[in-house]
């Protein structure tokens, strides 16, 4: 038992805390000349959308007040089957003025109606589409700063770069949920950062992400754009990059229900992503690829597979000695703190620390059930926006099916 607790233990302690050790002693000193380019790409901006009647308008605005040459850069607003009033919408935006010509005459602002498949295959269907020799994916509840494009197209100057991610800035909403959620991805951004200064990025934010429109590869509709396309790219050859400067505001489900249910979507779709990019991860081929996307996801999707591990393992040792009886009341404190913050959670009364690891408990349960579901062959292809946060829905989808027609 004792080899089987140390390699728990060891793991844990590198997933969490070791790798970003490692990654800010390589990274000291390191980073890479950017190139400013006087000319600017020009950028499509993918905004894909399903049943948004309340948050396109604006989002929409958003995107025209951007910092970037109006003559170069276009929204493409790809909707994926939506059945509300977010496509007569759009189109009335479209007769309203909002629709700003590029030069010869042709619209700033366009929509593609795509048949209900999913949002990553309404991609897949809508950037044939695109312009712009740049694309930006994003969505319709974030929101950009004003120089976000500016910041995140400006790496292209350099042919090295392929994909480039921005900064994600979660709305506070004064729950523990969102207040951890918050402390959870400024660690990610952080990992993300110092992942770039070694040419180890491969993954992004899927509502700010650029890439090249050459090395775009349709992909299947199951899995997530923002682990497939960088790491897609990555392989290639070409770097990925995460872009402090560009930033973009989005918020989480704030419920238990929501949370949970978003963290095991999530987790279903990157796992089942990154997994079927197997020649990737070849550690001859690839062998640095292959240990970030180790280190920083597969092992974080682990973890609580580990600390079921490492409970179990201490129980059997507990009558050998103080320390392990010490950390299996170390390991009782943890877990009481956890249901305490549940508690917190439950009647809405945010707890300091308890909350923080409830959060941490629930987002590894997250991990726990979407792990699960990809190992038996589950695939979630569309999910759903709800008030109180987001139910997911799975569904097979047709291969076959493409855009309806396209406005603007």
């Amino acid at each position: 038992m004792e080899p089987l607790f140390f390699l728990c233990l060891g793991t844990l302690l590198y997933a969490w805390a070791g790798y970003l050790l490692l990654l800010s002693a390589f990274s000291l000193g390191k980073g890479f000349a950017r190139k400013e380019k006087k000319s600017h790409p020009f950028v499509t901006i993918l905004l894909t959308v399903r049943n948004e009647e309340r948050a396109v308008r604006e989002r929409i605005k958003n995107l025209l007040l951007l910092d970037y040459p109006a003559d170069r850069c276009e929204i493409l607003v790809a909707s994926d089957g939506s059945t509300d009033e977010t496509e007569p919408i759009v189109e009335g935006m479209l007769r309203q003025g909002k629709n700003k010509n590029l030069p010869g005459g042709k619209p700033r602002i366009r929509l593609v109606r795509v048949e209900a498949g999913g949002k990553s295959l309404a991609q897949n269907k809508a950037i044939p589409y695109a312009k712009g020799e740049v694309i930006v994916l994003t969505d319709a509840r974030s929101r950009f700063e004003r120089n976000a494009i500016r910041k995140l197209v400006r790496h292209f100057a350099d042919r090295r770069t392929g994909c480039v991610s921005g900064r994600l800035m979660l709305r506070r909403d004064g729950s523990a949920i969102g207040e951890s959620q918050g402390f959870y991805w400024s660690y990610e951004m952080l990992l993300r950062k110092l992942e770039s200064r070694l040419g180890l990025m491969h993954t992004a934010s899927g509502m700010i992400m650029a890439f090249r429109k050459d090395l775009f590869r349709p992909f299947e509709a199951s899995y997530g754009d923002d682990c497939v396309i960088p790491l897609d790219i990555a392989a290639l050859g070409y770097r990925v990059v995460h872009e402090e400067g560009a930033i973009v505001y989005d918020s989480f489900p704030a419920t238990l229900d929501g949370e949970f249910g978003a963290r095991v979507r999530m987790t279903l779709r990157n796992v089942t992503g990154t997994f079927s990019r197997m020649p990737h991860l070849n550690p001859f081929r690839h062998p640095l690829l292959f240990a970030a996307v180790f280190s920083h996801k597969t092992l974080r999707w682990l973890t609580p597979y580990f600390m079921l591990l490492l409970l179990v393992t201490n129980c059997f040792l507990f009558p050998h000695g103080v320390f392990y009886r010490t950390f299996f009341y170390a390991q009782a404190a943890f877990y009481g703190l956890g249901v305490i913050g549940y508690a917190g959670e439950k009647s809405r009364a945010r707890l300091p620390v308890a909350s923080q690891v409830f959060s941490f408990l629930l987002a590894n349960a997250g991990f726990f059930w979407g792990v699960l579901k990809a190992v038996s062959g589950r695939k979630v292809t569309s999910y759903i926006n709800t008030e109180g946060g987001g139910s997911t829905k799975d569904y097979e989808h047709a291969d076959g099916l493409g855009a309806r027609n396209v406005r603007g």
